[in-house]
C-alpha cells in the first residue's frame, strides 16, 4: 500500500460559495455546514486542511491532477472565496500540500511535482503571499536534497523551516531545513530501516522534530523517527502491527497533557485492524488508547487528530458510521470515545484532517460529495468560544510575538501569564502584536477587547 494511494488526489474541481448546507447530529450540539461548494470539474478537488491567515481568511489548496494543476484559494466564515493563484504545470502537479502560516505573514507549503524535470518534477518548496504572490523557494531532484515532498513544512522556534520528502537518494526519505536567509540543506537522511514514505513533521516540547513515517521499520508497519533541528539522530519507533496499530498517518499532535497523540490507519485491537489512536510519552512509550472497527456502524480508518480548546482531542475518519463515509469522532486523553457527526455525500465525505479557527469554530475539507459531488469546505460548530492564537510557541522578554484572534479593535491590554506586555499594537482587527514583558514566565497569553476577554490556546513558553 503506498502513501500515494492514500493521499487525497483531487481529481478536478471550480469554485463557487454560498453558506447553504447544515447537518445536525442528535446525539450531540454538533452543526456541520457546507461553508463553499465546489461546482464543476475544471480545478479540482478540495483536499487539505485550510489555514488561518492575519486578516482573519482561511487559506485553503486544491491538488493538480491531469486536466490541472491545482490552485489556491482564500475563503471567509460566510463563504465567500476567492482564487488567489493557479500556478502552471511546471510549477505544480499532483498533491499541494496544507498551507503554514510563517512569522512573516506568507504561508508556506510543498508541491509533489511538477511537469518538467527542470522546474520540479521531484517537487517544489513554495512561498504564497497573501495576495496570491506565488514564489519557488527550492525545486527538488532524486539526489541528496530528496524528491516528492508531502506533508507541509513547519516554521520551528528558530524561524526556520523543516519539512520531509518521501523519496530522494532513489529510495529514501530525507529531513531538510530552509532558512530565513534562503539556503537548503538535507539534515537527516531516514534510512529504510528507520521508517520510509516520510509525511509530516512536529517539533516537539524538546525542541527536536518527530517524523511520522507511513511504512518502513523492523515490521514494515511505520515508525515515529525523533531527530534534532541540527540533523542529529536521537530515536525512533516503530509501530508493530497488529493491535498495537500500523501505518501512522496525519501526523502527531503536542497535547496539553505533554504527551504526543497521533492515529494509524490501520491496526488496533478490534475487528480486523482498522485503525488506532495512540499516546506516545516524552520518554518515547507508545500506547494504544483506542481501536477502530467497523462492526455496527462504527467508524474507521482515521487520519489524525487535533486538540481544540476544550481539551479534547477531535478526528476524522474516512469510512464507517451510519452512512459509511466516515465520521467526525471526539477522543479524551484517557481514551474515552464519542462518535460525533456521521458525515454523508450530501453535506461532503471523504474528510482531510481538522484545525480549529480562533472563532472557536473546526474547519475541514470534503474531498468528495456535498451538493454538486465536488468536495466542500466545512465548518463545525461544537459551542466553542473564541480564543487568540500566538503563532510563536516560545520567546523572550523583548522579543514581539504574533497573535491571531477577533475584535482586537480597541484592545485594553495584552498579558503574558499575568505580565503586562512591554507595548502591544493592533495592526487590525484579526491580527497584533506585543512584546515579551521583563519578568513573564511561561503561561497562557491573554488579550482584553472591548467586548471579551480572549486567552490563548497553549501556552507561551519563555525561555
Amino acid at each position: 500500500m503506498l502513501v500515494r494511494d492514500f493521499w487525497f488526489r483531487c481529481l478536478s474541481v471550480g469554485l463557487s460559495c454560498a453558506f447553504v448546507f447544515s447537518g445536525r447530529s442528535s446525539a450531540q450540539s454538533v452543526t456541520v455546514s457546507d461553508v463553499v461548494i465546489f461546482t464543476n470539474s475544471t480545478l479540482g478537488n478540495p483536499a487539505t486542511t485550510p489555514a488561518q491567515g492575519r486578516d482573519g481568511s482561511l487559506y485553503g489548496t486544491i491538488d493538480g491532477s491531469n486536466a490541472s494543476p491545482g490552485n489556491f484559494f482564500k475563503f471567509s466564515s460566510i463563504g465567500a472565496i476567492k482564487t488567489l493563484y493557479t500556478p502552471n504545470v511546471s510549477e505544480a502537479y499532483g498533491v499541494i500540500s496544507s498551507l503554514t502560516l510563517g512569522t512573516d505573514g506568507n504561508f508556506y507549503g510543498v508541491i509533489e511535482g511538477s511537469s518538467s524535470i527542470t522546474s520540479g518534477e521531484y517537487g517544489n518548496l513554495f512561498k504564497l503571499s497573501p495576495n496570491g504572490t506565488f514564489t519557488i523557494l527550492h525545486t527538488f531532484s532524486p539526489g541528496t536534497d530528496g524528491a516528492f515532498p508531502l506533508g507541509a513544512p513547519i516554521q520551528a522556534t528558530d524561524g526556520n523551516l523543516y519539512g520531509t520528502t518521501y523519496g530522494g537518494n532513489v529510495a529514501f526519505s530525507t529531513v531538510y531545513k530552509y532558512t530565513r536567509a534562503g539556503q537548503f540543506s538535507t539534515i537527516y537522511v531516514i534510512l529504510t530501516a528507520q521508517g520510509m514514505w516520510a509525511n509530516s513533521v512536529l517539533q516537539g516540547a524538546d525542541g527536536n522534530l518527530y517524523i511520522t513515517c507511513f511504512e518502513g521499520g523492523i515490521q514494515n508497519n511505520g515508525t515515529i523517527v525523533k531527530v534534532s533541528t541540527s540533523g542529529r539522530f536521537l530515536s525512533y519507533y516503530a509501530f508493530p502491527g497488529g493491535g498495537n496499530g500500523s501505518l501512522p498517518l496525519g501526523g502527531l499532535v503536542l497535547a496539553s497533557d505533554g504527551n504526543y497523540y497521533g492515529t494509524t490507519n490501520q491496526g488496533g485491537s478490534l475487528g480486523a485492524g482498522f485503525g488506532a489512536a495512540f499516546r506516545l510519552t516524552p520518554s518515547g512509550k507508545v500506547t494504544v488508547i483506542h481501536s477502530f472497527t467497523d462492526q455496527s456502524h462504527n467508524s474507521y480508518f482515521p487520519v489524525g487528530l487535533i486538540q481544540a480548546t476544550d481539551g479534547y482531542l477531535y478526528g476524522v475518519t474516512t469510512a464507517g458510521g451510519q452512512n459509511g463515509v466516515g465520521t467526525l469522532y471526539r477522543l479524551s486523553t484517557s481514551g474515552a470515545y464519542t462518535d460525533l457527526y456521521n458525515f454523508s455525500t450530501s453535506v461532503g465525505n471523504n474528510v482531510q484532517g481538522l484545525m480549529q479557527d480562533t472563532s472557536g469554530l473546526l474547519y475541514g475539507s470534503a474531498n468528495q460529495g456535498s451538493t454538486n459531488g465536488y468536495g466542500a469546505m466545512l465548518s463545525i460548530n461544537l459551542g466553542l468560544g473564541p480564543f487568540i492564537r500566538v503563532i510563536e510557541q516560545s520567546s523572550s522578554a523583548g522579543k514581539t510575538i504574533e497573535i491571531l484572534g477577533q475584535g482586537f479593535t480597541g484592545t485594553q491590554s495584552v498579558t503574558v501569564n499575568g505580565f503586562a506586555a512591554s507595548s502591544f499594537s493592533v495592526v487590525n482587527d484579526t491580527y497584533l502584536t506585543a512584546v515579551v514583558p521583563t519578568g513573564a514566565t511561561t503561561g497562557p497569553v491573554v488579550v482584553t477587547t472591548p467586548t471579551a476577554t480572549l486567552t490563548s490556546n497553549q501556552n507561551l513558553i519563555i525561555h
